[in-house]
């Protein structure tokens, strides 16, 4: 119990599940769980989806309010501190990409000796390319980990479930690629970034270098 007198969930679950003579197992199967997950629900190592949560309130005969009662201002302060965060890493990931453009740019166009790595190339333009590279592989490595912290927090079910026990209007898209297959849309997020990167890379050569 909070110092405000509310309840968790996780400690609602179980007086529920205590006052009705269930078991982990059972509850589970009432609402078509697995019991691990009921586990992880009493032990706060994962949350309930808004469906479970609706499955719950019915066999518990109370209200969604009533069990997430404890859990909304935490979950609210989550969301804002995790967007927060993700926010910054985004920042982050652009200025790196900056800077490795401004080094790419920079490097073209100081006056420096023929490369002993590459023909037709100034140690400056061999220079800028490589720290380009470099930058726009570190902005990469950290848009991944926005990515990733996407789905440690599962910020979408959070943000479903605050606004549904405000009684505000749900939007979640169900069919959208990014929900069906988030590993498959990570990966393409990556490609079409390096890609990107690259091209960007040749054209400023081919400007440059003619």
């Amino acid at each position: 119990m909070r110092k405000d007198g509310t309840v968790e969930l996780k400690e609602s679950l179980k007086e529920h599940r205590a006052r009705l003579g269930l078991s982990q197992e059972e509850l589970a199967e009432r609402i078509f769980v697995s019991r691990q997950t009921i586990s992880n629900w009493e032990t706060d190592r994962t949350y309930p989806d808004v469906q479970s949560l609706l499955l719950l309130s019915e066999l518990f005969e109370t209200s969604i309010d009533e069990l997430v009662k404890g859990d909304v201002a935490t979950m609210e302060k989550t969301i804002k501190e995790t967007w927060k965060t993700m926010q910054n890493w985004a920042l982050a990931a652009w200025g790196l990409v900056a800077v490795g453009f401004i080094c790419l740019i920079v490097g073209f166009l100081l006056p420096t000796g023929p490369s002993s790595l590459a023909a037709n190339c100034t140690e400056g333009e061999v220079l800028g390319i490589v720290l380009f590279v470099a930058f726009w592989v570190m902005g990469l490595i950290v848009i991944n980990k926005v990515e990733i912290m996407k789905k440690q927090n599962d910020l979408v079910t959070y943000r479903e479930i605050v606004a549904f026990s405000k009684g505000e209007d749900i939007e979640a898209d169900e069919q959208a690629f990014s929900r069906r297959h988030p590993a498959l849309s990570n990966g393409l997020k990556l490609s079409v970034s390096a890609i990107s990167g690259f091209v960007v890379m040749y054209v400023v050569m081919k400007i440059f270098m003619g």
